[in-house]
């Protein structure tokens, strides 16, 4: 195994508007080069450094910083139309009537009358997202730069459409890459298989697995795969009553069946089994990636396990086993045992011939890139901390949290730990400090306040430390009203039906369960007593009564002998239950399910488990009628990115039907007379996973129609649930809310009844200062440093109120904090003027106070400390 190492970094990439490429192109706007894109270190990554290098482009680093960028591919975001010149003349004007006179004023002015000349122009007309996107996708862009004073080109790179980012799969955002680098990266991704434009080509799950080699990795590991043992997937099927969702015939929109039907579970689906010479101490689960393949793999004792079922009569060095393609292979060669599910590249042998043709070819593209997969990631345990009694702490999800019939009593007693946490955040000096060291990171404050707290504990009782302390605490109740409840418990990787794999490896399994039965797990996670016990268990994403699992521990001396397995592994049964689909759609390439050891949350499950049927998804697919090119790209994508908006929507839908359900219950109506709002509640249940599910197959029905279908129930009101205001993003939700009888506004009622924390003295930050001498303070350097202070603040107000998504905002202040920080570490700071500053800041009341002592901490940490009195 290769661990990853400092020079193995990401590179960044601009992450731009289709809207501003389209108007960098046709009407001049010149590009602001953001670099907030990343392309994770990857094979795809290392791949791509090698043919830049072969058409001799580098990949910079900034010294500032440190950031690697790379212009050679653009992520491509269609959020943004292009206005009519109409729509411009009205925000321009708009915009005019605010601003004073001036030169800004003068050149909107005349900008408006240029427009209203032109606005009869093709070039003035409006350009939809859907089209932007056609556009681009078909032809590509260029980008141009000009030399601002004599207008000479000095550029002109010419993009097209490349393939999804790994972690952008459902948004509908596209990687765009430099021409002359297009056809080899793309016959690299897809296997240099002999694909042919506008053949006809499941095109939505290519676009899916050619993106595979771009996850993030954090190592490698060698697989040569003649020793890999590829065996058929199983399917276990079974009758059982349950809620089938399917297009009602008179209306067109779905609704829910109860009835009989056939539950189907791929028994081994996305997993494969690994010999445990391939893992680390504490680790059972990898998850690989490579050419169309994708599979979590699970430390299994392989080798013992074959040797303890060879055959009487034949030598274990000489026993020979077939794969599902009946070739033989000596069982002790044998170090993984995988299905098609994992090796996606089977689904396009249509494209070579057969599927044995399309295995032969990956193994031989394999030993051409050195048998390397890529490790995405391991099981990991909670880093949410213990309770007082050492039990692992993990927290529900406001889905998980109003699926459960729960009282205003029990959430209150399901609160007590979160309670007496934010009260020590409130009171305990010591505690408040420890939880700003473990949520510390680049571009907050906490190290620094940290910091001084241990030279001086009197820091805790100055304005600008209780105002820091009082919106740490405000956030963390933000954060509980969100329904992020700890209690004990963790999440645990499904390994499904692993002693029935290793039994079909060799022809012994015949379908029957031959470990654990039902709702049977085996788990090490709550140590040697958690056996034969019962848990309640959860899948995200979660949605309704119908997916709360209530499961019971059992040993197992099969699973023991033959699996190596952390805490963080839960082995499960498929066979004749219907784990799959409680678990909404789960499968086994490294989903994992919380499992909670908490009364109230078990008592509450066994109130649904059982009580509420599965629901099957029987919505018909679309026709695979997608070509390879860029049309069919387009429209996959066009769809993908108008129904990912509707994600959201669903999930907040089936929240608000289920919130409704428990409110009337509590009025006194019966479940029967509720029993058309929970099929509604069904529906977004499998909506949701249809929403999933999208980047990879689509469905014949209209989300947003169906969406708004459910919406129209007549027990839906106007008036959302009081909870609304902690998970809506509309900032005009509080006037539209009101209190419903649900776990979700208990927990808000009750987290907006918190005790004051006990008042602090009152200390003048002055007072923590060693006296200097103010006067002999470097004034120059003193405003320079202020001068950039400023600067970041006003960047960092500039960044938190653009349109970037979460993780670009947080990239971009990253920098914008390290451009500023690198220019305050240039310089020499002596400690009169250290002490200047600091008086300065505080008598001025700046209202960049704690960015300036952050940044003063961070480049002038040994003379901004020592300002301070020791105590």
């Amino acid at each position: 195994m290769k661990n990853l190492t400092k020079e193995n970094k990401s590179v960044y990439i601009m992450s731009l508007e289709g809207a501003d490429l389209f108007e960098h192109m046709h009407k001049s706007k010149s590009i602001e080069e953001d670099y907030v894109g990343m392309i994770p270190y990857s094979l795809e990554l290392i791949k791509l450094e090698k043919e830049m290098k072969a058409n001799k482009l580098k990949i910079k680093e900034d010294k500032k910083t440190g950031k690697r960028t790379t212009h050679a591919v653009i992520n491509v975001k269609f959020k943004q139309k292009i206005k009519s010149g109409k729509e411009m003349i009205k925000l321009l004007n708009k915009k005019i009537k605010e601003l004073q006179n001036g030169e800004y004023k003068t050149k909107l002015e005349q900008f408006v009358e240029v427009i209203e000349a032109e606005q009869d122009l093709p070039q003035w007309e409006e350009v939809t997202s859907n089209i932007l996107r056609k556009e681009l996708y078909e032809k590509g862009f260029t980008i141009t730069k000009v030399d601002e004073e004599t207008g000479e080109i000095l550029s002109q790179d010419k993009y097209l459409a490349y393939k999804r980012s790994s972690s952008k799969s459902r948004t509908g955002q596209c990687l765009f890459i430099l021409e002359e680098l297009y056809e080899e990266m793309i016959n690299w991704s897809r296997m240099y298989l002999p694909f042919e434009k506008d053949m006809p080509v499941d095109l939505a799950s290519l676009l899916a697995y050619e993106s595979l080699v771009g996850s993030s990795l954090e190592s490698t590991i060698t697989i040569n795969p003649k020793n890999i043992l590829i065996v058929d997937d199983v399917e276990s099927k079974f009758p059982q009553m349950c809620n089938v969702i399917r297009k009602d015939e008179e209306t067109g929109f779905l609704d829910s069946y109860h009835e009989k039907t056939m539950v189907k579970n791929s028994l081994f689906d996305g997993e494969s089994l690994l010999e445990s010479t391939y893992f680390e101490e504490g680790i059972s689960m990898k998850l690989l990636r490579g050419h169309m393949f994708k599979s979590a793999s699970f430390s299994t004792n392989i080798q013992l396990f074959l040797k303890d079922n060879c055959p009487e009569g034949i030598e274990y060095d000489q026993w020979k086993i077939k794969n599902m393609f009946n070739q033989s292979m000596l069982a002790k060669d044998v170090h993984m045992i995988c299905t098609p599910t994992s090796l996606k590249a089977l689904k396009f042998s249509d494209v070579i011939g057969k599927p044995v043709d399309m295995w032969n070819h990956w193994k031989k593209l394999m030993k051409q890139e050195k048998f390397q997969m890529g490790v995405v990631k391991h099981e990991k345990e909670s880093k949410r901390g213990s309770d007082a009694n050492g039990n692992t702490l993990q927290q529900t999800s406001y889905q998980m949290f109003n699926s459960l019939p729960l009282s205003k009593e029990t959430v209150s007693n399901l609160t007590v730990f979160e309670r007496e946490y934010i009260n020590k955040l409130k009171n305990d000096d010591e505690f408040f400090i420890e939880y700003i060291i473990k949520e510390a990171n680049e571009i907050n404050s906490n190290n620094m306040f940290a910091d001084l707290y241990k030279i001086n504990k009197d820091i805790v009782n100055t304005k600008v430390f209780r105002s820091f302390r009082a919106k740490e605490v405000h956030n963390y109740v933000k954060h509980i009203k969100k329904g992020k409840i700890r209690t004990s418990g963790d999440y645990a990787v499904l390994l499904g039906n692993g002693y029935e794999f290793l039994n079909h490896a060799i022809g012994k399994f015949n379908g029957e369960s031959m470990s654990l039965h039902g709702n049977e797990i085996y788990t090490n996670l709550f140590g040697e007593n958690g056996f034969d016990k019962e848990y309640v268990a959860f899948r995200n994403p979660h949605t309704s009564p119908n997916n709360v699992l209530i499961a019971k521990n059992v040993r197992d001396t099969n699973i023991e002998r033959y699996f190596n397995l952390s805490k963080n592994i839960v082995c499960v049964n498929a066979i004749k239950f219907a784990i799959q689909d409680i678990l909404s759609g789960c499968d086994y390439d490294s989903d994992s399910m919380v499992i909670f050891n908490d009364e109230d949350l078990i008592k509450a499950g066994k109130e649904c488990f059982g009580k509420y049927p599965v629901c099957i998804n029987d919505v018909k697919g679309t026709p695979n009628d997608y070509f390879l090119n860029a049309d069919s790209h387009y429209k996959i994508d066009a769809e993908l990115a108008n129904s990912s908006k509707n994600i959201g929507r669903v999930v907040n839908l089936g929240q608000e039907c289920l919130s409704n359900y428990w409110d009337q219950l509590a009025k006194g109506k019966s479940p029967e007379d509720l029993s058309e709002l929970m099929k509604k509640v069904d529906v977004m249940t499998i909506l949701s996973g249809i929403c999933i599910d999208l980047a990879k197959k689509f469905y014949a029905i209209n989300i947003k129609s169906e969406v708004e279908n459910v919406a129209k129930s007549k027990w839906l009101s106007s008036l959302k649930p009081l909870f609304w205001t902690s998970v809506s993003q509309n900032e005009n939700i509080k006037d539209r809310v009101t209190e419903f009888q649900c776990p979700m506004d208990f927990l808000n009622l009750e987290m907006s009844e918190l005790e004051k924390g006990e008042d602090h003295k009152d200390v003048s930050f002055l007072q923590l200062l060693r006296k200097h001498d103010i006067t002999k303070g470097n004034r120059k350097q003193e405003q320079d440093i202020v001068d950039d202070v400023k600067k970041l603040v006003k960047k960092v107000n500039q960044i938190n109120s653009s349109k970037l998504d979460k993780n670009e905002r947080f990239t971009k202040e990253k920098d914008a904090v390290r451009f500023y920080s690198f220019s305050v570490a240039k310089k020499t700071v002596k400690p009169n003027t250290m002490y200047a500053m600091l008086v300065h800041m505080i008598k001025s009341k700046d209202s960049s106070a704690t960015k300036m002592l952050k940044v003063l901490h961070e480049t002038q940490r040994e003379v901004f400390l020592d300002a301070f009195k020791n105590k």
